[in-house]
């Protein structure tokens, strides 16, 4: 091969990345729409942000267990379905 041919098949190879998007990302955001039904129904995967996603994560694969799992949860995503946003909101 060509020094030419070379660059252009790492370019090609670059752009075709690029167009993926984030998998990494899109990998997490499927990973806990899938789970996090579970233990807290009704919430738009979506809309979640990366910080969000990743906390998620690590609390459904952490060492806690059934309502202290939701109760995590549910303080991360925050908002009606926090203690805070139930009582305050």
């Amino acid at each position: 091969m060509t020094k030419l041919s070379i660059i252009a098949a790492l370019f090609a190879a670059l752009a075709a990345t690029a167009q993926a998007g984030n998998p990494p990302e899109n990998q997490l955001r499927a990973a806990v729409a899938r789970d996090l039904p579970a233990y807290v129904p009704d919430v738009d995967v979506s809309t979640l942000s990366q910080r969000q996603l990743a906390t998620i994560y690590s609390i459904l694969h952490g060492p806690y267990r059934g309502m202290e799992k939701s109760a995590l949860i549910r303080s991360t995503i925050g908002g009606k379905l926090s203690l805070r946003g139930l009582l305050f909101n």
